[in-house]
């Protein structure tokens, strides 16, 4: 019971490091935006479908390999409604690895697998040909041990202006919500509010250089944090991406370094990313109709 009790306490003091719960909500599961440093308040992927009607997701990352090893897999698909409305779904896990358990003798008493998800019904909307609204209902699970296990729910709220054809810019709300109460303490969420830009600029002939940044707040963590990033464009299809993303406190979210690479075309994009937090490693593919 003791070696429960000690591994109770440990993912208990992680929390309290952090000051807030189920930190995996932070995580971008596009590999394409992570190479951005995480930037994308005004991201495209934000605003309704336009050239299609149907487009599903799959996203892999292996956050910090070499710390916290979070095994995620994130499942989005989107389809047109009408015109300026698009709806979708999304289901991100977050696998922390088994951890074995022993009594106080020192024998094993079986596995657990402490773990997360997040499950959203997501909403894009036009109101006008430049400004775009999108929205999420979040219902989140969080377990450290089988009896110690939270839910709660969130929103996410943001708009994103397109100046013109090139470029945006977008505000965010994120993981807006309640407090997930694992039964022995309540810990918020971690909140965002955010600011950010995109744009592409067209050199000559084939090349053009893209951008992103965002910049925010976590009230949880008393944290600033901002992300850059810039990448080679060719042809409008295949990208060479780097980024930055800097945190004021490190146990909120790391600072990091970020490089990719990316691929779109009419019907699918695919990208993937490695980022210096701990050897982050991420890959991600939509299928577009």
């Amino acid at each position: 019971m003791r070696r429960i009790v000690i591994l109770l306490c440990m993912l208990t003091a992680a929390l309290d490091a952090a000051g807030q719960a189920v930190p995996f909500l932070t995580i971008r599961m596009d590999a394409g935006e992570q190479a951005f440093g995480g930037a994308h308040v005004a991201s495209r992927n934000l605003l309704p479908l336009s050239d299609n009607i149907f487009e599903a997701g799959l996203g892999k990352t292996l956050w910090q390999t070499g710390g916290i090893n979070y095994n995620l897999t994130n499942i989005l698909a989107r389809v047109r409604i009408v015109e300026n409305l698009t709806a979708g779904i999304e289901y991100t896990s977050n696998n922390m690895g088994e951890m074995t358990l022993y009594s106080d003798n020192g024998q094993p008493m079986g596995t657990f697998q402490p773990g997360e998800m997040m499950a959203a019904l997501r909403l894009s909307y036009s109101p006008s040909k430049k400004l775009n609204l999108n929205a999420a209902g979040k219902i989140i699970r969080s377990s450290l041990t089988d009896d110690h296990t939270g839910r709660c729910y969130a929103a996410d709220l943001g708009a994103v202006y397109r100046i013109n054809n090139a470029f945006a810019a977008g505000l965010a709300i994120e993981n807006l919500g309640g407090k997930i109460n694992y039964g022995y303490g309540a810990y918020p969420l971690p909140t965002t509010c955010k600011a950010g830009i995109d744009g592409t600029v067209k050199l000559k002939d084939k090349h053009a250089v893209e951008f992103a940044a965002d910049g925010g707040f976590m009230p949880a963590g008393s944290a600033l944090l901002a992300s850059l990033g810039t990448g080679y464009v060719y042809n409008d299809m295949f990208s060479v991406r780097c980024g930055a993303h800097i945190c004021t406190k490190d146990t909120v979210l790391p600072s990091y370094f970020s490089a990719g690479i990316y691929f779109k075309s009419t019907n699918f994009d695919i990208g993937a990313a490695w980022l210096s937090a701990a050897n982050t490693y991420s890959i991600s593919a939509r299928l577009k109709l």
